[in-house]
């Protein structure tokens, strides 16, 4: 992991414009630079991990990062991505983390004390809002998931998953290929299911043509059905 890396000044920064953070005026924005520090992390590095505890908000500058808990018999279970904007370990409480976090490309985050937070806070309610809105956002989304994980077979959650990661990342400029590159079993550890069972589901959906594999790239053929098979719409 390196800090303190050379980073565009959060004045002219494109990335806050996107992140909770964007409703600071000039002198909290100011305050903010002041305060930040950049953080790089290599593909595969982890940012922090279960059991460990906060000491503070990250802002996903470029990249994307995985956010996963450890099941049974050590399986890893894929909570949710973050991307360019995001937030991510952020604590109020003292609690320790309860999930890890993972570069999955290399990754680029400002890193921001707590004690900075609660300060621009106090200073602007309309940041507090913001925040509040991300909470709601990943309460939500974990509804949603816990309920797909209860109630889906493992076919729909895999076709689910390929349709998540479509929506959260985009594609390339083919507009069909999923802009992230993710390993089998981290496929699996979307949909709830072991790598293997993921591996032949994605071979089923490319023999019926709703999708294309070339190597670790996956692309869309047949997004209407592929929703059909997940039994969703996006």
């Amino acid at each position: 992991m390196l800090s303190n890396h050379q980073c565009t000044d959060c004045h002219h920064c494109t990335t806050r414009v996107f992140s909770i953070f964007h409703v600071l005026n000039i002198d909290e924005t100011s305050y903010l630079q002041s305060q930040r520090t950049h953080i790089l992390l290599k593909s595969g590095e982890t940012l922090f991990h279960e059991g460990q505890y906060p000491s503070g908000f990250y802002i996903v500058t470029k990249g994307k990062i995985k956010i996963s808990k450890t099941g049974i018999e050590g399986r890893e279970q894929i909570l949710r991505f973050a991307k360019e904007g995001n937030i991510v370990g952020y604590r109020i409480s003292n609690d320790a983390y309860t999930c890890t976090a993972t570069a999955i490309t290399d990754l680029h985050l400002c890193f921001i004390k707590n004690e900075v937070v609660q300060h621009l806070f106090k200073k602007n309610p309309d940041l507090v809002f913001q925040f509040l809105r991300v909470l709601a956002d990943d309460l939500k989304d974990s509804d949603s998931k816990l309920l797909h994980l209860s109630q889906k077979n493992v076919r729909e959650r895999v076709a689910e998953s390929l349709l998540l990661l479509s929506e959260i990342y985009g594609t390339e400029a083919d507009g069909c290929t999923i802009d992230v590159v993710l390993k089998r079993d981290e496929l699996a550890g979307i949909a709830g299911t072991i790598r293997e069972t993921a591996t032949r589901f994605l071979y089923e959906f490319k023999d019926a043509k709703l999708i294309e594999l070339n190597g670790k790239k996956i692309k869309i053929l047949d997004l209407e059905m592929l929703q059909k098979t997940a039994n969703t719409a996006f």
